[in-house]
């Protein structure tokens, strides 16, 4: 039961909606959502945005270089750490000299017992 559609209503139909277009673009409220020249100079330029990325790149390292700061004084910890109990096992002679020498010389800061 399909209706077939003659050449002509096929024609009428394109241009009537062709016409609908037509007399939309033509009305005011239509051609204020084009950009003009004015709206364009709201926008990010090269400049902006090679500023922003540099900007961008410079905080990025110096959270990481804070980062690693960070990290370094925890490790540093860990070591103060470390050496202590190495001490506390040649004091109760549980480890030789020799031994922790071998632990404390190891990095990442490597130190003479």
């Amino acid at each position: 039961m399909t209706q077939e559609i003659t050449n002509e209503e096929l024609a009428r139909m394109i241009k009537e909606g062709f016409d609908d277009v037509n007399e939309r673009m033509a009305t005011k409220e239509d051609l204020k959502a084009f950009a003009t020249k004015e709206d364009l100079k709201a926008f990010a330029t090269k400049e902006d945005l090679g500023k922003f990325r540099s900007d961008m790149i410079d905080h990025i390292a110096k959270q990481s270089m804070e980062l690693r700061g960070d990290i370094v004084v925890l490790m540093r910890g860990e070591d103060r750490k470390l050496v202590t109990l190495v001490e506390i096992l040649v004091e109760q002679n549980i480890l030789s000299k020799s031994d922790a020498l071998r632990v404390t010389r190891l990095e990442p800061f490597p130190q003479n017992f």
